[in-house]
C-alpha cells in the first residue's frame, strides 16, 4: 500500500507511519474491543452452560431418587401395611449399602412409629400427634437442604399411597460431594477457558488491530490533504475487502471533486436563467392563486361532505354487525330449550313444572334480543343516561342467559362477586359487555377442546377502585395478535363464528360511556380480561369533569 505523492511527503509519511503504532488511540480502542468481546462471549458461555449442569446434575439426583423411592415403597408396601419393621430396616439397609451417596432413609407413617435408617444404623419413635394434616405427607418435595455444620444434601420427600390413601412419607437424603465436585470442576474449567482466552487475545489482538488501521491511517491522512484543497491526493490499497472498496470509492470522490470544480464555473449563469424561470412562474402563481384557493375550498367541502357519509355508514355498519354478535348467543340458547322441549316430548317427560320454565327461559332470551336491539340502537346517542347499579345482578343476569350453552357443552361457570358492590354506567351496555367476555372466553375453551372446560368470574372493591377479572382455560390469546383484538373486525375465530366487533365495542362501552380500563393478558391455563371500574361517587365527579 502507499500513497501517490511525491518525495516531499515523505517526511510527512514517516509521521504518519508512527501512528499505526499501538499507541495510537484508535489502534488501543480496536484492541481493547475486540479483548473485551471475547472476554464477554467466554463470561456468558460460563453464564449459560454452568446453570444448565447443574440443573442436569440435580435432574439426575432426582431421578435416582424417585427410583429409589418407588423401589422402596414397593418392596415394603406389605410389611408398612402390617408393621413388620424388621424387613423394613433390613430391606432399607442393603438399598444404603447398594447406594453409598444415600446418608438415610427416614419413613413417616400419619399414626404410629417413625423409622430412620442410616449406614451406621437405624432408630424408631413415637411420632407426635397433629393437629391439622402435615402438608409435607401429601406432596412431593426436594431440593438441596443446608445442614448446621455448613455442609449440604440433597433431600427428596414424596407420600405414600396404597389403593388411593395416602399411609405417610418417605424421605430420602443424599449427600451432594459428587455435585460439589461436578461444580467445582465446571468453574475450574471456566477458568482454564478464560486464561486460553485472554492469552490469545494479545497477538490475535494486535495484529487484527494492526491489519485494520494501517490502511485507515492511509485514507484519514489523504483525506486531510483533500480537505485543504489538494485534489491530486489519491491512495492505493490492494485489498479485496470493504477498505479496499473504501479506497476505491475514496479515489473517485476526489475525481468526481475534480470534475465538480470544472464544472461549477457555468453554474452561475445556468443558475440565474433558472432563477428568471422561477421568477416568471411566481408572477403567473400569483395572478391565478385567488382562483386556485377558490377551487381548492370547494373540493375540501366536498371531501367533508363524502367523508360524514361515509362515518355514518361505517357507525351503521357497526351497530349491524354489534346487534347480529349480540344475537347470535341467545338465538342458540333458544334453539337449545326448543331441542329440549322436542326430546322431553319424546321421551314423555314433559310436565307442566318444565313447560313453564323453558317457556320463561324462552321470553327471557327473546326479551334479551329486545332489550338488544334497543340498547344498541341508542349506543351511538349522546342522551344515554347512566345510573348506580348492582354489580352482582348484571353480571348473574348476563350469565343467566348463556347458562343453556354452558351446561350443553359442559363449561363450569363461577361467579365471585359481593352483593354490596355497585358501579356507574349504563347497565344495558355492561350486560353486553360481560356477554362478550363470556362468549369469548366460551369459543376459546370449545376450540381447544379442554378436558376440563372452566370460567370464573371475580369481582373485587377496594377503596376508589372496582375491579372485575374473566377467566378460562382456553390456552391463551397468541402474541402476535394480542396487540390486535381491540381492532374493530378482527377476528381470530373462523369464518362465520366472529364478526370481530364484541372486544372493540366492550373496549368503547367500558373507556368511552363508564371512564374505565379494559386490558387482556395470558395466564398459565389461559387468558384473563380485567375490567377496572371507578366507584359510584368518582366515577360521576369524572363524568362531571368530562362534560364541564
Amino acid at each position: 500500500m502507499a500513497l501517490t505523492a511525491d518525495t516531499s511527503q515523505q517526511p510527512e509519511r514517516r509521521r504518519s507511519l508512527l501512528r499505526w503504532l499501538p499507541a495510537h488511540r484508535m489502534f488501543m480502542r480496536v484492541f481493547l474491543v475486540f479483548g473485551s468481546l471475547l472476554l464477554a462471549m467466554t463470561a456468558l458461555y460460563g453464564m449459560l452452560i454452568v446453570p444448565l449442569q447443574q440443573d442436569s446434575l440435580l435432574k439426575v439426583m432426582y431421578s435416582q431418587a424417585d427410583i429409589v423411592s418407588r423401589s422402596i415403597i414397593q418392596a415394603c408396601s406389605e410389611a408398612m401395611i402390617t408393621d413388620d419393621f424388621g424387613f423394613i430396616v433390613e430391606h432399607n439397609l442393603q438399598v444404603l449399602q447398594n447406594n453409598r451417596n444415600i446418608r438415610s432413609v427416614l419413613i413417616t407413617p400419619k399414626r404410629g412409629t417413625i423409622i430412620r435408617i442410616a449406614p451406621e444404623g437405624w432408630a424408631m419413635q413415637d411420632s407426635a400427634p397433629q393437629a391439622e394434616p402435615d402438608k409435607t405427607l401429601e406432596n412431593t418435595t426436594y431440593g438441596i437442604v443446608s445442614n448446621a455444620d455448613g455442609t449440604t444434601h440433597y433431600r427428596y420427600s414424596t407420600p405414600i399411597r396404597f389403593s388411593g390413601l395416602s399411609w405417610g412419607s418417605i424421605e430420602i437424603n443424599f449427600t451432594t460431594s459428587e455435585y460439589d465436585a461436578n461444580t467445582r470442576e465446571m468453574y475450574k474449567q471456566l477458568l482454564f477457558i478464560s486464561i486460553l482466552v485472554v492469552l490469545a487475545i494479545l497477538p490475535v489482538g494486535y495484529f487484527f488491530a494492526l491489519w485494520l488501521i494501517r490502511p485507515i491511517a492511509d485514507i484519514s491522512q489523504a483525506a486531510s490533504r483533500v480537505a485543504q484543497g489538494d485534489l491530486d491526493a489519491h491512495v492505493d490499497i490492494a485489498r479485496q475487502d470493504e477498505i479496499g472498496q473504501l479506497s476505491r470509492s475514496f479515489n473517485q470522490m476526489v475525481d468526481a471533486l475534480q470534475e465538480s470544480r470544472t464544472r461549477v464555473r457555468f453554474y452561475n449563469q445556468e443558475l440565474e436563467q433558472k432563477v428568471a424561470e422561477r421568477t416568471h412562474e411566481l408572477d403567473e402563481l400569483n395572478r391565478t392563486l385567488d382562483q386556485r384557493v377558490r377551487d381548492e375550498i370547494s373540493k375540501r367541502k366536498e371531501q367533508e361532505t363524502l367523508l360524514i357519509h361515509q362515518s355514518r355508514l361505517a357507525a351503521m355498519g357497526e351497530m349491524i354487525g354489534a346487534i347480529a354478535h349480540q344475537w347470535r348467543q341467545p338465538l342458540n340458547a333458544l334453539s337449545l330449550v326448543m331441542q329440549n322441549i322436542r326430546m322431553q316430548h319424546r321421551s314423555g317427560r314433559l310436565t307442566e313444572q318444565s313447560m313453564a320454565r323453558m317457556q320463561e327461559k324462552s321470553e327471557q332470551l327473546v326479551q334479551r334480543m329486545s332489550s338488544t336491539i334497543d340498547d344498541f340502537r341508542d349506543f351511538f346517542k349522546p342522551d344515554k343516561h347512566a345510573v348506580t347499579f348492582n354489580l352482582a345482578q348484571v353480571i348473574r343476569s348476563s350469565a343467566g342467559i348463556m347458562d343453556g350453552v354452558f351446561n350443553n357443552h359442559c363449561i363450569a361457570l363461577s361467579i365471585d362477586c359481593d352483593d354490596d358492590i355497585e358501579v356507574f354506567g349504563i347497565p344495558g351496555e355492561f350486560s353486553q359487555v360481560i356477554l362478550n367476555l363470556l362468549s369469548n372466553a366460551k369459543d376459546a375453551v370449545q376450540d381447544t377442546h379442554q378436558r376440563s372446560p372452566r370460567i370464573q368470574v371475580h369481582a373485587s372493591r377496594d377503596s376508589d377502585r372496582v375491579r372485575i377479572c374473566v377467566d378460562d382455560n382456553g390456552g391463551g390469546i397468541a402474541p402476535e395478535v394480542m396487540d390486535r383484538i381491540y381492532e374493530p373486525y378482527f377476528t381470530t375465530k373462523n369464518d362465520g363464528k366472529g364478526s370481530g366487533i364484541g372486544l372493540y365495542m366492550s373496549k368503547m362501552i367500558v373507556e368511552n360511556n363508564m371512564h374505565g380500563r379494559l386490558e387482556a393478558s395470558n395466564t398459565d391455563e389461559g387468558t384473563r380480561f380485567t375490567i377496572e371500574l371507578d366507584t359510584p361517587g368518582r366515577n360521576s365527579e369524572t363524568a362531571s369533569e368530562q362534560v364541564a
